[in-house]
């Protein structure tokens, strides 16, 4: 309870001494209405909560602040727009003004190796060059005959599954035999080889793992310096994230490569 004490106190002062010194950038940041947080511990209200959970409290607060909100969840501002009109104005008639995206958290920017996937890049030459390596080959109607053999062989996988755990008389969880089928065709996808399960179930396995605890996560995005004193025990953990993914994926790379 000491050591948690001494957390929440530094974080205030250290929230007290930002607005001191730069009184000016909450007037200057002009975002849409929304609920009343304090400065660091107003942030915390959200993250506990699951992303898929955020639809009731902005059916809360709409009536409230109006059809735009900005709720603060991880630690950053997110606007939503619960309006079509305006929903169509901001992205469609003035989507070139909207269609970047904002710099990821640096918990975000280590897991996308700087943003270096298509959830996360810049509007810019890295996305574009992304994209269209997405829509000309994994998602061209043409690539649906390409893949044919991939998806016998995924579905002989589901048969297989089903089949067996249900001759040894256990019951049958269709959902995670789909899971596994599903799986397996990306990975296919991905790499351009047909693994074996052991080495399936270790890139599941580590991507899982970083799905699962990324909420823990969120808090390491803040305060660089200070946090990787105070949670250092908790980036440890990630950086063993990191290096068990890397040590699965990078092998399978770079024998692609060859």
């Amino acid at each position: 309870m000491e050591t948690w004490l001494i957390v929440v106190i530094t974080l205030c002062i250290s929230a007290l001494l930002n607005l001191l010194i730069n009184p000016k950038v909450s007037k200057n940041n002009k975002l849409p209405p929304g609920p009343f947080t304090i400065p660091i511990l107003g942030n915390f209200l959200i993250p506990l909560r699951k992303f898929s959970e955020v639809e009731p409290i902005l059916r809360k607060h709409l009536a409230k602040y109006g059809p735009i909100i900005t709720l603060r969840i991880s630690f950053r501002p997110f606007i939503f727009i619960a309006n079509h009109t305006l929903a169509h104005k901001s992205l469609v008639q003035n989507g070139a003004i909207f269609a970047d995206r904002p710099p990821a958290t640096l918990i975000g920017k280590l897991i996308s190796r700087n943003q270096h996937n298509i959830n996360t890049a810049f509007y810019g030459p890295t996305w574009r060059l992304l994209r269209r390596n997405l829509i000309s080959e994994i998602l061209h109607p043409s690539s649906v005959k390409s893949y044919s053999r991939a998806r016998k062989w995924v579905l002989d996988i589901l048969l297989n599954r089903l089949l067996s755990q249900s001759e040894s008389g256990d019951p049958v969880i269709v959902k995670d035999h789909l899971q596994y089928s599903m799986f397996c065709l990306l990975v296919l996808m991905c790499f351009g080889d047909k693994l074996g399960e052991t080495q399936i179930k270790e890139i599941e396995d580590v991507h899982r793992r970083l799905l699962l605890h990324s909420s823990r996560l969120n808090i390491l995005n803040i305060w660089r310096s200070l946090g990787k004193i105070i949670f250092r025990k908790r980036w440890q953990e990630f950086y063993d994230f990191l290096r068990d993914q890397e040590a699965v994926i990078m092998p399978l790379i770079e024998a692609r490569r060859k």
